[in-house]
């Protein structure tokens, strides 16, 4: 019953109440705020938005006519609503919403920023881009109509504020920059690599050397350098850091494209790469773990058998990122790492689904009994007969299903009466800011 959850909910929010602490209010560019006052349900099955305030209480309910929800996303006071045939961007102020017509299955959000939010035709020759801050909106197919594109949305990359997108064209061998500040696109020779508010990194790997070419984002050149096949890239105050597939870390001067050897990974073969909201750390995979690497070429940390958690959310925190050791299908040990210096707040053995505060410092996730809540330098184990359904940004509420409702339970504060009501299941959550 509800009234028994309460008494565990309360008596599990006095060990953790000195962790949520660590999420502050101040937003960097490239995240979402810890800070709401809005909670956004989404009905799954006829697409319906309904903001509450802080308290539970309805304030506004806006009709989609989008059924049967595969995805949704909020950024600001900006929401995605997404179906197998259309994706809704609906204005949660003004109360609007604007259908596109494609056949899509969820939101991708490119390296670099949290902000942004893409939904991509399933054969990836169209996108909509949204910006959730500004409410701008791009459609590929109406601002660049490009024949024979498909581009690959998954790997795109963005600057932290999330305004220019970088995406590679596979059908036509070439970078695409979309930017909300531009009236048409720039393009460019290669693969996107890397991005910030000025220039454009690719790469056209032929074998295992690889050319590394630099422009300005009106399709300029700057300088081009030669390495070894790239994997990942981050501009840094007049150079640019590479990470090849061997591991090896190249400098690239901006200005003359003289390369130089500065480092060398020992994780394996690497994978991919990432670069945080901030826009001055690379987190990079391989085979046997990962490393952070920082705009001047040195690395911050390594993890020996570690991977970035395998959830869209795991590098879109402002100050942590998640790395698990893939255990098992089940259950893996996830440690919560600051990019900033590298240091392990925490670890813990979780289980999916996991729910992140904004900060990436806080992460909530079920357990067979209720759910698990691990912060900085604590792990809570909080007893409810309820399905984890969600956390709020700051980490200080919960999101519960309990008897076929939705509840918002607080993990800081314990709770005087019953959870809020959010309403019936089948719906998705989400928390922003007015």
């Amino acid at each position: 019953m509800i009234g028994g959850v309460v008494a565990a909910l309360a008596v599990g929010a006095i060990v953790i109440a000195g962790t949520i602490g660590s999420n502050g209010t101040d937003t960097p560019a490239g995240t979402v705020s810890a800070d709401w006052n809005r909670i956004v349900l989404v009905d799954e099955r006829t697409g319906r938005v309904i903001v509450d305030d802080e308290s539970g209480d309805e304030v506004a309910r806006i009709d989609t006519r989008t059924r049967s929800v595969t995805d949704s996303g909020v950024v600001d006071s900006t929401a995605v609503v997404v179906s197998a045939t259309a994706a809704q961007v609906v204005d949660l102020d003004a109360e609007t919403s604007t259908e596109f017509t494609l056949d899509a299955d969820a939101i991708t959000w490119p390296s670099g920023s949290g902000l942004t939010m893409i939904v991509a035709s399933t054969g990836g020759e169209r996108g909509i881009l949204v910006g959730g801050s500004s409410r701008d909106v791009i459609d590929t197919d109406e601002f660049a109509p490009i024949a024979g594109a498909r581009y690959q949305w998954g790997d795109a990359r963005g600057d932290p504020t999330g305004r220019n997108i970088l995406v590679t064209d596979s059908g036509n061998f070439q970078s695409v920059l979309f930017s909300f500040e531009r009236d048409e696109p720039s393009y460019f020779p290669g693969l996107a690599l890397a991005i910030d508010d000025s220039t454009v990194v690719t790469t056209q790997n032929v074998g295992s050397t690889a050319t590394v070419n630099l422009f300005d984002h009106d399709g300029e050149p700057i300088s081009s350098g030669s390495t070894s096949s790239v994997r990942a890239a981050l501009i840094g105050d007049g150079s640019v850091q590479l990470v090849t597939v061997d591991g090896e870390i190249v400098t690239m001067s901006m200005s003359s494209g003289d390369t130089e050897s500065t480092g060398q990974l020992d994780i394996g073969p690497i994978e991919f790469g990432i670069v945080t909201t901030t826009g001055d750390r690379l987190v990079v995979s391989g085979a046997e773990g990962s490393a952070i690497i920082d705009t001047g070429g040195d690395v911050v940390a390594t993890f020996p058998g570690r991977e970035l958690l395998t959830a869209p959310w795991a590098g879109r925190g402002s100050t942590c990122v998640a790395l698990s050791d893939g255990a098992t299908a089940s259950s893996e040990q996830v440690g919560i790492v600051a990019f900033a210096d590298g240091s392990i707040v925490n670890e813990a053995d979780m289980t999916a689904p996991f729910f992140p505060s904004a900060d990436g410092c806080t992460i909530v996730s079920s357990t067979a009994t209720g759910y698990q809540v691990t912060g900085v330098e604590s792990v809570a184990t909080v007893e409810s007969t309820g399905d984890l359904v969600g956390l709020s940004p700051d980490g200080a509420e919960v999101v519960v299903e309990l008897e076929g409702r939705l509840a918002l339970a607080s993990t800081s504060a314990g709770i005087d009466d019953e959870p809020i009501d959010l309403g019936p299941t089948g719906r998705r959550v989400a928390f922003t800011r007015q």
